[in-house]
């Protein structure tokens, strides 16, 4: 695959500490449509889905994206010049190319504290990743009313729906399901700890 277009999103319990993160990979050309010729059934019947425990808000969004380039970074790594265009909602992931020279310099320790980065971890993980695919992040403002979307958009607010979707039904059982494959509508569960 040239180029692509990755997007990912996360719904949180914090209560719970509970999370799901979910990516949609299409090609760039995908793009092109009209907004309104995307449907809910075209975007999830492509969406991934995993469950992340023991987790928060800036976590989850890193997970996640780390956990979508990890599954797609086989076919992405093209010496013909393929790109890759993420877009996420995230203030953290959208920003995190551009604290990179300073959190590198400080070595990824918190100024006022003196201690590691609670997500120090993550962050090095995403900039190896960065450096592996030099992928480009797009933020995209969440939750914009359903008159102002374009495609991309569009195709974000069917990413969120299906990842809040998700997290309703984990969250319904009856008991939490313990670790299992992903497969067709199954989803995998990870169980992250506080990654400092």
């Amino acid at each position: 695959m040239n180029s692509c277009a990755l997007f990912t999103d996360v719904s949180l319990n914090p209560q719970r500490k509970l999370g799901v993160g979910g990516y949609l990979l299409v090609p760039a050309s995908f793009l092109e449509n009209e907004p309104y010729g995307i449907g809910q059934d075209d975007v999830s019947a492509q969406l991934k889905i995993k469950r992340f425990a023991e987790t928060s808000s800036t976590t989850l969004e890193v997970q996640t994206v780390l956990w979508a380039l990890e599954q797609v970074s086989d076919g992405l790594i093209d010496p013909a010049g393929g790109k890759l265009e993420i877009y996420t909602d995230s203030q953290c992931v959208a920003g995190l190319l551009g604290r990179r020279a300073a959190l590198e310099q400080n070595d990824f320790i918190a100024k006022r504290s003196g201690r590691l980065l609670r997500n120090a971890a993550l962050y090095r993980a995403f900039y190896a990743a960065h450096d592996r695919m030099g992928f480009r992040v797009n933020k995209v403002s969440g939750h914009a009313p359903a008159y102002s979307h374009n495609t991309i958009h569009r195709i974000f607010s069917h990413v969120d729906q299906g990842v809040r979707r998700a997290l309703g039904l984990w969250l319904d059982s009856p008991a939490l399901p313990g670790p299992s494959a992903s497969r067709h509508g199954e989803y995998e569960v990870a169980h992250h700890g506080n990654d400092r």
